[in-house]
């Protein structure tokens, strides 16, 4: 596959931008708010131009071809030259019941005159190595719903957190989103649960954080801000940030564009409207499912889409889906990596349209610049959310490098 990256604007993406202003109004302002097949037009025109804007400086990029896996797809390879065993069992069984327990455990993180319950679900053997999970935006702990039997069965202690605002957390309207914000807040809990641990345990079992999206991001920065507490990291399809724009990356003429959508189509007024079309099951499947963000869309089903509905209806998810969708874009992955020296394992979907592995502003194909020890694994034809799409691949290749840094 081909990729031509010029370090100018596209003036596709340019217009896009434009174009995503302009149908987001078209959204919010709708007057079919009653029937959430009639936003379909504004949709198709905000997600495909959202879409273009997020791969940023792309000029050229050929489009991946989507991969039907079965036993007769032969052994893919990856840029890196690790091999992908596609005769693994991509998908698990997906009939389950769409009744989904969104609370487990409570931590109580106190964030100076206030304290906030964030929720957290463990599972697996007291003595198992530790590992954190950390979803994406507008996810939660049950969106890594595969990874969790699998890595029990394979002996670890798995711990998975809802960041503050999302899942089944407290989602405090006067907080100020950011990605600094999530890691403060990881960093707290895993200082906290390991001085619950035993005196033995502490010295034996350091960490393994992993996170998909946003989540990637925070658990590079957990990993930078705790070395002599975390032994290694895992991404599937890193974010470059919370937001997918940074002023300083954007032609001078598209940043007011850029601020309009956030203070205007985001703010106060048409925020709301904008919140409640955005969030319906009809909205968020097509997301899902036409727009790419699974580019396997096997596991699209009731039980994930009530993972994904449920929170929304929380006291808060509007103002926190707003202030992240307009907040700072935070800390890129490629300031961080130079200062981490523990393994790190990205497992990529290559067909990812918003955090792309080639081409873009932060591809993922690139991290390896940064840091020494990173080990990079395409997924052919997954797209954002790998854990999810492909959990049999990605559960295999984890697995392997845990084993490997537990020697």
């Amino acid at each position: 596959m081909t990729h031509r990256v010029e370090l100018r604007m596209n003036a596709q993406c340019a217009r896009s931008l434009v174009v995503f202003g302009v149908a987001a109004v078209s959204l919010c302002s709708s007057q079919f708010s009653h029937s959430a097949l009639a936003f379909q037009p504004a949709l198709a025109l905000v997600l495909p131009a959202y879409q273009y804007v997020r791969t940023g400086i792309l000029i050229h990029r050929e489009a991946p071809q989507r991969v039907q896996f079965s036993s007769r797809t032969p052994l893919l390879s990856s840029p890196t030259g690790t091999t992908v065993d596609t005769d693994v069992d991509r998908n698990m069984p997906t009939k389950k019941p769409p009744l989904v327990q969104r609370k487990y455990k409570t931590y109580l993180w106190k964030k100076h005159l206030h304290s906030y319950a964030i929720n957290y679900r463990v599972e697996g053997p007291l003595d198992g190595p530790p590992l954190l999970l950390v979803h994406g935006f507008g996810a939660n702990v049950n969106h890594f719903r595969y990874q969790f039997p699998a890595l029990v069965e394979a002996g670890y202690r798995v711990y998975g957190i809802d960041l503050l605002g999302f899942g089944a957390s407290d989602k405090p309207k006067e907080e100020e989103y950011c990605i600094e914000l999530w890691v403060d807040l990881l960093v707290d809990f895993l200082k906290a649960i390991d001085m619950d641990m035993g005196s033995d345990e502490r010295k034996s079992n350091k960490w393994v954080v992993g996170g998909n999206s946003i989540g990637g991001l925070c658990s590079l920065g957990v990993t930078e801000k705790l070395p002599d507490l975390v032994r290694g990291c895992v991404l599937f399809n890193c974010s470059g940030g919370m937001t997918g724009f940074r002023y300083n990356e954007l032609p001078i003429f598209i940043r007011p564009i850029l601020y309009f959508v956030q203070k205007v189509v985001l703010g106060q007024q048409l925020g709301g409207r904008f919140f409640q079309n955005f969030k319906t099951r009809e909205n968020v499947e097509s997301i899902l499912v036409q727009q790419g963000v699974y580019g396997d869309t096997t596991n699209v089903n009731d039980e994930l889409l009530e993972i994904l509905l449920g929170p929304s209806e929380d006291d808060g998810a509007q103002e926190v889906f707003l202030k992240v969708f307009a907040g700072p874009p935070g800390p890129t992955p490629e300031s961080i990596l130079p200062n981490i020296n523990v393994p790190i394992l990205a497992l990529w979907g290559d067909s990812d349209p918003w955090t792309p592995l080639e081409g873009g502003l932060h591809p993922g194909s690139t991290f390896g610049n940064y840091t020494d020890d990173f080990k990079l694994v395409s997924l052919p034809g997954a797209g954002h959310c790998p854990h999810d799409e492909a959990p049999g691949l990605v559960n295999k290749e984890m697995i392997s490098w845990l084993k490997e840094l537990d020697v």
